[in-house]
């Protein structure tokens, strides 16, 4: 239900523009690292994330990650001031997902050689149907990568800098036909920085933080017009049929929850608890 109203809410370029703008001092229920000076939209980014993995790799149920990459890609053209972290995370989010997603095509091509393989699966149907959702949900990542960088990337240096640190993850996509077009695009971006950054390190010895600012004086002269543009990404919640077989009994369970009265399965009555 969260996701579904998280989905609602970014389909509102409104709130994907002002949770970039509302800062956050420190989230201090956030345990798996300390987090300063972040923007809600950031925080949002790394809930949203952090669920795509525990789905992908616990529950494995199509429909939630579904939302949730509709939900980041509904708000991936107004990424903006991204912290470190939320940067580091997004591309982490990609390199975990490729390093699965070749895992599976090497087993996949084994078992079609009649090889051995590693992998415990029922079989290679199974196997072909894990890769086709690998590949949807990794171009879906490329897809959010690449609208915020089309559209926010004088505004986000840390996301550079990481695509940057990590490009060979990406290069060894570039001829897959499947995530080739997108993948241009990001290439064309590590290929014009990483220009700039030798010819800066040809002058003196640069650390991490003279990278950054090279990156950030970089965006500034651009050429956004170099890269391929792809349709906006846009998408909606869409209820299926006969929405309340799913809504009323999910209210009724809350109220029976918050609720003074008991409802009993058997007869529907009302009691009250004592």
């Amino acid at each position: 239900m969260s996701l579904i109203i998280l989905l609602i809410l970014s389909e509102d370029d409104s709130f994907n523009k002002t949770i970039h703008e509302t800062k956050l001092k420190h989230v201090s229920w956030y345990t798996e690292r300390s987090l300063n000076e972040i923007s809600l939209g950031g925080l949002l980014i790394l809930v949203v994330i952090r669920t795509i993995q525990y789905n992908m790799l616990k529950m494995r149920d199509k429909y939630l990650h579904t939302n949730c990459l509709a939900a980041l890609a509904n708000m991936s053209a107004e990424f903006r001031d991204l912290h470190p972290y939320v940067s580091q995370r997004l591309v982490s989010l990609f390199e975990t997902l490729a390093k699965k997603y070749q895992r599976l095509v090497v087993s996949l091509d084994n078992i079609k050689n009649g090889q051995e393989t590693n992998i415990a699966i029922k079989d290679d149907g199974d196997l072909e149907q894990d890769v086709a959702v690998l590949e949807e949900v990794l171009r879906m990542v490329l897809e959010i990568l690449n609208s915020c960088l089309s559209n926010q990337l004088i505004n986000n240096p840390n996301l550079v800098y990481t695509l940057l640190y990590k490009k060979q993850t990406f290069e060894m996509f570039k001829n897959n036909v499947v995530f080739q077009d997108i993948i241009h695009n990001i290439e064309i971006i590590l290929q014009f920085f990483s220009q700039l950054l030798a010819d800066k390190s040809q002058q003196y010895e640069v650390d991490a933080a003279q990278v950054l600012l090279t990156i950030q004086q970089g965006a500034k002269s651009w050429p956004k017009e170099k890269l391929t543009r792809f349709p906006e990404l846009k998408f909606k919640y869409v209820e299926e049929e006969s929405p309340e077989e799913f809504f009323i009994p999910y209210v009724w369970e809350l109220v029976n929850q918050q609720w003074f009265l008991h409802i009993t399965n058997d007869s529907g009555a009302l009691t009250t608890l004592c």
